[in-house]
């Protein structure tokens, strides 16, 4: 009798992180469906697979593109340079921002690409929109 109580009990736990794993997942779109519109925003083909195997995010006629949440942007910074120098294409980033509060991370990579004066093109995705912009070339 005591077993059936844990299995029933285990069971009602288990079916309730589900749920609120659910629940959460719904809320935040995966990274995929915004790599889909900007890809056709920007005449790019998502998923390349070029030169070293490495998989690139995007590539379109001018540009190598890599695309992240604004809490990555340094690993879009790194990603969009590795995918220029490896494609021979201008390098290019889409920062998606979760919320209007984000500007820091997006000021202080606008403020390497200048400072650095990188051969960087940046767009800006709102994740609640779904709209794209042009931040700074």
């Amino acid at each position: 009798m005591r077993y059936h109580f844990l299995i029933a009990f285990t069971g009602l736990l288990s079916l309730l992180f589900a749920l609120l794993s659910l629940s959460a997942s719904s809320s935040m779109q995966p990274l995929t469906r915004y790599q889909t519109i900007a890809a056709k925003l920007l005449s790019a083909e998502p998923e390349q697979i070029i030169g070293d195997q490495t998989r690139h995010e995007m590539v379109s006629a001018t540009h190598a593109i890599e695309i992240n949440w604004t809490r990555k942007w340094d690993e879009l910074l790194g990603h969009s340079l590795n995918y220029a120098f490896e494609t021979g294409k201008r390098a290019g980033m889409i920062l998606i921002t979760e919320n209007v509060g984000e500007v820091d991370e997006l000021l202080q990579l606008s403020a390497l690409i200048r400072h650095y004066d990188l051969p960087v093109t940046l767009w800006v995705m709102d994740k609640e929109t779904e709209l794209l912009r042009l931040y700074a070339e």
